[in-house]
């Protein structure tokens, strides 16, 4: 049962690491997303290297979608908390 417990101890010091260390990686994100968004328009006005804008795309939108997802998360956890 001791190991269990200290299981769920390590396993509950990640979580809040992880939550702790997402606010710096929220804005490196969307600097990535805001850079690939820049890299298909690039693209997209030059006519040069055109294979390369659904990749781009698909970095843009997963980047600005992980940062709305940390937001939300963000949002809904100072929801909970007890005046």
């Amino acid at each position: 049962m001791e190991v269990v417990l200290l299981w769920l101890d390590d396993l509950d010091d990640m979580v809040f690491t992880l939550a702790s260390k997402w606010e710096q990686l929220r804005r490196a994100v969307l600097r990535v997303g805001f850079f690939a968004a820049l890299a298909v328009a690039s693209c997209e006005l030059s006519l040069v290297a055109t294979e390369l804008t659904p990749a781009l795309s698909v970095v843009a939108a997963a980047s600005v979608a992980a940062w709305f997802t940390g937001t939300a998360l963000r949002v809904a956890y100072y929801r909970e908390l007890p005046a």
